[in-house]
């Protein structure tokens, strides 16, 4: 019961924090969410623009968290979230420095391997073969 409720602890938390980065940070056109994607959109020579690198972002981390919340697609957001922090994180050490957004990310990423790893299922390598199956199967 313990671990089914840290499982779905995890998915709550990491859930709304992407969706209040999205809302309220990315969507909303927060004066430090739009300098942040400035100085991002001019690191890569405005390949990108500032609004649909914030809004682009908002719309994924929105995918992602709603993959968190329904049970089938929960370990594919979360893998999709370690993937996404991975990035912010680099994002923050190589352009945009330390400070809360940074701590976030992190403390994001770090929840997301946690729930991957209480619910990954062991493999089956290695185990011996019941009596009734063939090398072929």
């Amino acid at each position: 019961m313990g671990k089914r409720l840290a499982i779905l602890a995890i998915r709550l938390l990491v859930s709304v924090n992407l969706l209040y980065a999205a809302i309220f940070l990315k969507f909303a056109g927060v004066p430090g969410a739009v300098a942040l994607f400035t100085l991002m959109s001019q690191t890569f020579h405005g390949l990108v623009s500032q609004p649909v690198f914030r809004l682009g972002s908002g719309v994924f981390e929105t995918v992602v968290a709603v993959l968190l919340l329904i049970p089938k697609t929960a370990r594919l957001g979360a893998g999709l979230t370690v993937v996404w922090m991975t990035a912010v994180v680099l994002s923050h050490i190589l352009v945009l420095g330390y400070g809360w957004f940074f701590v976030d990310a992190l403390m994001v990423m770090v929840m997301a391997v946690i729930y991957l790893l209480l619910t990954r299922r062991h493999s089956h390598w290695g185990e011996p073969k019941s009596a009734g199956t063939t090398a072929a199967g």
